[in-house]
């Protein structure tokens, strides 16, 4: 369903996002990055659209047809993290994964296609590099693509946007709502309280609303959300936009939210649409299930090998002091009721935040995910090679044996009409324990994989094991994991120690 925005600049950029994470891909497709998906225009000459922000709101998703992919060569490389060795507080493994699409154009006509290539959870950035920026690059051929990313922060700001508009038209509505709504607008202290009072019952008793979906709206009425007070807890460290609308949008509509997180922000928006229009506001998990297939985290089990829920295990005191760790997991705020101590809120919006948190029953399962858009020309009768590159960190899952993850979603190959066969290689440190959701057969052992990041001062190079596969089915996920034991005994903070102790004095 289309969404008419009242805000001018929302017809471009906002409602061209909003069409791409409600309508790209259809039910049945997977959420993940293993790409490329199509997107196509349903008329005009995509040429003429302009730049990524004027771009036509009207994106359609479509079967590709007229290319082929060749086949797909998918490299992934578990190596340590060289900037962390040489001050280590994790051992958490760098992934680089390349993925390498050999494109035919059997047509008698060039075809230029936009794609969008999501990838699950954060890209890695190096903290000491010049340029705080992704460590992502599209190629065609030999020649680098422009590539805008497309933050989950930012796709947070786009949800929150389309959300408030609907909370506010549900209001203008019922002019009841809309009296009671202004009243606790324009008070304070009891007056305000008492106003609140007032509008649950009338939610409750006249409109028949659920009594915690009531003080929702009630605490929503009493904020100033026009002004972000604090740094989300769950944003990452270094989030990058490439324009400053994309910063805008994700700052707008937190205001004293912030404190309780990004993500349950937006749920708290998202809940509120979905009690005045249940069709036309989806909740974020919809919103993500439009990518398709299973939003759960989930992760392989290193001892038997099934794909099971993902397992994560935090004390309270790691939980509080994980806001100073770039790589605390953000999806765990989503699944406490945190209250930011640090940030700067008076005490009714203290107050509004732990009603807030108290009230809203939905918890997330899903993995933050970022969109790569980028725009490839194929000549005709010609066969091209597109190469996506990125880098990020694994992901720990804490069930016994503890292990690092990668999860990596094959499914939108099949939104292609022609997709070759997919062509696997993972590189793994020697003497590290490996495992993955399908058949791999171990190829090289004690080679120094090309591309991989030199040794720390006074190290050794990593020696890595190959292991391959060839993959025919082209839905579901593909999940890698490395034994978490042998990696830390490999490259934890003991030999990164030891290392540094052996260099020529």
């Amino acid at each position: 369903m289309r969404h008419k925005s009242r805000q001018p600049f929302l017809a471009g950029q906002l409602l061209w996002i909003v069409w791409i994470i409600q309508g790209l891909v259809p039910p049945g497709g997977a959420t993940g990055n293993g790409g490329p998906f199509v997107i196509q225009y349903p008329h005009g000459d995509p040429a003429a659209k302009g730049t990524l922000a004027r771009l036509d709101a009207d994106l359609k998703p479509a079967r590709e047809e007229r290319l082929r992919v060749v086949e797909e060569h998918l490299n992934i490389r578990f190596e340590p993290d060289i900037m962390r060795s040489l001050s280590p507080t994790t051992t958490t493994p760098k992934v680089s994964v390349t993925a390498e699409y050999l494109i035919e154009n059997p047509t008698a006509e060039a075809i230029e296609i936009d794609f969008g290539f999501p990838i699950l959870r954060g890209i890695y950035i190096n903290p000491y590099a010049m340029s705080l920026l992704p460590s992502v690059r599209v190629q065609c051929d030999q020649k680098f693509l422009p590539v805008t990313i497309i933050s989950n922060s930012y796709i947070y700001g786009v949800i929150r946007q389309r959300a408030r508009e609907t909370i506010e038209q549900g209001i203008a509505g019922d002019p009841e709502l809309a009296r009671r709504l202004d009243a606790i607008r324009s008070s304070s202290g009891q007056e305000a309280s008492n106003g609140r009072q007032e509008l649950i019952r009338y939610l409750t008793q006249r409109r028949q609303w659920d009594n915690s979906d009531a003080v929702l709206l009630a605490e929503y009425a009493g904020l100033d959300l026009e002004t972000l007070k604090h740094r989300p807890p769950d944003r990452p460290l270094f989030v990058f936009f490439s324009d400053p609308e994309m910063a805008k949008l994700a700052n707008d509509n937190l205001g004293p939210l912030a404190a309780i997180g990004e993500q349950k922000a937006t749920q708290f928006f998202a809940r509120l649409a979905w009690c005045f229009d249940p069709e036309q506001a989806g909740g974020y998990e919809e919103i993500f299930k439009a990518w398709g297939g299973d939003v759960r985290e989930q992760a392989v089990d290193l001892a038997s090998g099934r794909i099971r829920p993902r397992e994560i295990q935090w004390d309270d005191a790691a939980l509080a002091a994980g806001i100073a760790d770039p790589q605390f997991d953000p999806t765990l705020y989503v699944r406490v009721e945190y209250l930011d101590p640090r940030a700067p809120l008076t005490e009714r919006e203290k107050a509004a935040c732990q009603s807030i948190l108290k009230h809203l029953r939905v918890i997330f399962t899903f993995a933050p995910m970022n969109i790569l858009y980028y725009r490839a020309t194929f000549a005709a009768q010609s066969t091209q090679t597109i190469t996506v590159s990125y880098q990020q960190h694994a992901y720990a899952d804490t069930r016994a044996p503890q292990s690092y993850q990668l999860a990596y979603v094959l499914h939108p190959a099949s939104r292609w009409s022609d997709f070759g066969p997919i062509h696997l290689q993972v590189q793994v440190p020697a003497d590290v324990g490996f495992r993955a959701s399908v058949p791999c057969r171990l190829t090289d052992t004690g080679q120094t994989a090309a591309g991989s990041d030199p040794p720390a001062a006074g190290g050794e190079a990593t020696v890595f094991q190959t292991y391959q596969a060839r993959l025919q089915e082209k839905t579901g996920e593909l999940f890698l994991a490395v034994d978490q034991a042998s990696w830390t005994a490999r490259f934890g903070p003991d030999q990164q120690r030891t290392a540094r102790n052996s260099r020529p004095r």
